[in-house]
């Protein structure tokens, strides 16, 4: 196979401005059927990438088309049973973060893709950054003691269901996940997590989500890491990722890595980290070496678990959640 066969679900706001500009500069895809529950949508990609396989609904597409690999993205909350027709069907699989809302729906994909033996990558770019990747080298073996995180911004969005926890899971759990994801990989496992929660006190319709969560994390290496998302600002955000391992202060707040304030990897040096993960998932695909996908469902499934903890510990007024409990495991 020289050229993967794709098919994307959901080719709204973001598929346009970032995904899908990517997907068709890359030799090894062939951009073959759009997905879209807006007729608007479908129109105005198909015209714009010459896709003529329009599809309302993924069952239709999934029957009528040939497809190597699907690419889904689609909202938090609108995740039904793509993922578990693709992989009953031998479709590879890349799904944007979060995968799902719900553990029990991730549990059922995991294992849909675990039985139909395809690849499958969620979309962690950072793990692509190479910022990301020298702090892997350089903290590899080293005891993570602290970590402190956190993303600062303000409640508007490019789309509606950002802004309703109900559809989104909340800042935490759509945004902030990139950051708990990153850390989970540079840091190891966690063990548990327990975490606050300030509500906005008027909260509308239109707009419900949390002012803030913070949450604290125990790492399974003895570490603790405290990671904060905070949407009460007005103007443009601020976000932080710094690191302590071993008498070191590691530092991957922008796009670049600062050892003690030192200068030691600029993300600028190489590809986009979105043109990266997407590379490295057809390459995977293309050459049957899965390692190249480094974020595939199941271990991505593992830092959705640890956004839903937080939420759930916040929810339930700070309670200890215990993430080697099996209702946190991903099966």
């Amino acid at each position: 196979m020289d050229r993967v066969r794709v098919g994307v679900i959901g080719v709204g706001k973001m598929a346009e401005i970032r995904h899908l500009p990517i997907l068709a500069g890359l030799p090894q895809v062939e951009l073959v059927a759009f997905c879209d529950t807006s007729a608007e949508n479908l129109a105005a990609r198909g015209d714009d990438y010459g896709v003529a396989a329009r599809y309302a609904d993924h069952h239709e597409m999934f029957e009528a088309e040939s497809l190597d690999a699907v690419c889904i993205f689609i909202p938090p909350f609108a995740h039904t049973d793509a993922e578990i027709i693709a992989a009953q069907r031998g479709i590879h699989l890349f799904v944007e973060k979060p995968p799902t809302l719900s553990m029990d729906q991730a549990r059922a994909i995991n294992a849909a893709i675990a039985e139909g033996g395809v690849i499958s990558q969620v979309g962690f770019n950072s793990r692509y950054r190479p910022s990301a990747e020298v702090a892997r080298e350089r903290l590899a073996g080293r005891l993570v003691v602290q970590a402190l995180v956190h993303r600062l911004h303000g409640s508007g969005a490019l789309a509606w269901w950002w802004k309703l926890e109900r559809f989104s899971g909340g800042p935490f759990v759509e945004n902030t996940i990139h950051y708990v994801d990153l850390l989970r990989w540079l840091a190891g496992e966690f063990a548990g997590v327990s975490a606050q929660v300030i509500d906005r006190p008027d909260p509308t319709e239109e707009l419900d989500i949390p002012l803030s969560i913070c949450a604290t994390y125990a790492l399974q290496s003895g570490g603790v890491a405290n990671v904060t998302t905070c949407a009460a600002l007005d103007r443009r955000g601020h976000s932080q990722f710094l690191v302590v391992a071993e008498g070191s202060l590691y530092d991957l707040s922008d796009s670049h890595l600062t050892v003690n304030g030192e200068p030691v990897a600029d993300d600028g040096e190489r590809r986009n980290c979105y043109e990266a993960e997407f590379a490295a998932f057809f390459d995977a695909i293309i050459s049957g070496d899965r390692a190249l996908a480094r974020s595939p469902y199941d271990d991505g499934a593992r830092s959705l678990a640890a956004v839903l903890a937080a939420v759930h510990s916040a929810r339930n007024a700070g309670a200890w959640v215990d993430l080697r409990d099996p209702a946190w495991s991903v099966g």
